[in-house]
């Protein structure tokens, strides 16, 4: 990429996205897309989004899990304006389709093209949040866009807990007002969200020793809808956890089964789309069981045949080189809690109308020799809601006993909608200025990692925007592109807004 007086020019060589307007802003998506960024992964990204800082001059101060921060002056007539910080996160959710073998440690993502939407090439786009780093790195390029002095702020580790947010110094902080720009709704300003907890419900392992001459299956759920666990949670979508307990519990009635892996899920804000299980019986059930499996798909197909008419549910033969297989206690405790962990929507508001105020989603599962894990996590806008799901969480262990435990991690609060908030106000005078209309205010189910930083910044004011995205999280992911001009717009009609 090379920068004269006035403009970014960034290579065009082989680009998907030349031609796309704004330019600018197309230019650094496309460039930050080619840099593997993976939660965990982001030393990468952080290190070329601090040299491009650097190159103009800019103050960068990057912590040592790849945080950054990066201070620009107010334009002239903006000195003296109230700073603001911008706000979004490097990490992307990494997921490809089956059959599709991407290197997400090594390989960014290859866009692709196709009518007014950007998508990724057979796994996740990443727009979440690539799109609001190329809008920050926009700004911090430009020479003619007047704002008042920046203070923008790139986290880590969003898609994993928060753990950015949860670690980043707030002291170096001296701005009170705070845009983010992960918002997917390029008609409505963002401006409360619940905050979220996830918990890890584990039960020890104890191994028998496999029965000779028994017959080995995978039972395995696939095809399903998946997405984003708080901003599709209210779809009503198959669980495929759920349903692989489901269909395991039958199982153990009517086969006699034993266990000897379960494995589902791709990370804690996703939908499980996916889900299996190893499984050993005698043959002499083989076809009894099979039927009676086949028979329960069928009824969960047509259950779920609007939210997930991909539904698949198979039950093949597998070589089945193992000889230790789960005992039947910590089989039946196992099965039992994929069953009846919370899962779903929980409760809805009744003070925001269509709002779920909170919910649970039962994301990941798995084993290894020592102990079976299931990870939930769990959004509310109200705190209490939170940890009294969290409680019938740690309720069901007691239940099942056999040493299950629960422990709670990245436990991030709530952003409360606030009417009288300078920031709502500036947002509604530069839309209202931009399109001749009044926005729509939406608050959501989903946990930002604005809790946080309303907790480090005691009074901060925040509001989000950003372009139209679907399917976030998932291999459908795509960008409405032409929503990106209109989003760039407010935008810059906001930081006009901000001289006061």
């Amino acid at each position: 990429m090379s920068v004269s007086a006035n403009k970014v020019v960034h290579p065009q060589t082989n680009s998907v996205l030349a031609g796309l307007e704004p330019a600018v802003f197309f230019g650094f998506f496309e460039e930050l897309s080619a840099i593997p960024r993976g939660s965990y992964n982001e030393k990468q990204v952080s290190d070329h989004i601090a040299n491009f800082a650097r190159a103009r001059g800019l103050e960068v101060y990057q912590d040592e899990i790849w945080n950054l921060l990066i201070k620009k002056a107010g334009t002239p007539g903006y000195e003296n304006a109230p700073t603001l910080i911008l706000h979004g996160h490097t990490d992307i959710v990494c997921e490809s389709d089956e059959g599709v073998e991407h290197d997400f440690e090594n390989e960014g993502i290859k866009l692709r093209l196709d009518g007014d939407f950007i998508h990724g090439t057979g796994t996740t786009l990443g727009a979440d949040n690539t799109v609001g780093v190329a809008f920050a790195m926009s700004l911090l390029a430009s020479d003619d866009i007047p704002h008042p002095p920046l203070e923008v702020v790139l986290t880590v580790q969003e898609e994993v807990g928060k753990g950015g947010a949860q670690h980043f110094d707030g002291t170096k902080l001296t701005g009170k007002r705070l845009l983010d720009m992960n918002w997917h709704d390029p008609k409505s300003l963002f401006a409360g969200c619940a905050g979220d907890i996830s918990a890890h419900f584990r039960i020890p392992l104890q191994w028998s020793e496999r029965p000779n001459g028994q017959e080995a299956a995978r039972l395995r759920v696939s095809g399903l809808s998946s997405g984003h666990s708080e901003f599709d949670i209210h779809l009503e979508r198959a669980n495929a956890i759920v349903l692989l307990g489901r269909l395991l519990r039958l199982a153990i009635k009517e086969g006699d089964i034993s266990i000897a892996k379960l494995e589902g899920g791709v990370n804690r804000y996703v939908i499980p789309g996916e889900a299996e299980a190893l499984i050993s019986f005698d043959r002499s059930v083989s076809g009894a069981l099979r039927s009676k499996i086949e028979a329960e798909a069928a009824a969960i197909a047509a259950e779920y045949s609007t939210s997930d008419p991909n539904l698949k549910i198979t039950f093949e033969e597998d070589p089945g080189l193992f000889f230790s297989v789960f005992s039947e206690k910590v089989a039946t405790g196992a099965v039992n809690a994929m069953c009846l962990l919370p899962n779903g929507v929980q409760s809805r508001s009744l003070i925001v109308d269509n709002l779920v105020e909170s919910s649970n989603t039962v994301a990941l599962i798995s084993n290894d020799q020592e102990r079976i894990e299931i990870t939930s996590t769990i959004p509310s806008a109200v705190s209490s809601r939170r940890y009294n799901i969290v409680d019938r969480i740690r309720q069901l262990s007691e239940v099942i006993g056999l040493g299950a435990s629960v422990e709670t991690f990245a436990d991030c609060p709530e952003w409360p909608y606030n009417p009288q908030s300078r920031m709502l106000a500036a947002g509604r005078a530069a839309y209202e200025r931009e399109f001749g209309e009044q926005p729509h205010v939406e608050v959501s189910h989903s946990s930002l990692e604005l809790g946080l930083f309303r907790k480090k910044v005691p009074d901060i004011d925040m509001l989000s925007i950003g372009p139209e995205a679907f399917d976030v999280h998932t291999t459908r992911e795509r960008l409405n592109h032409t929503t990106v001009e209109a989003t760039w717009r407010l935008l810059k009609a906001l930081l006009s807004e901000l001289r006061t």
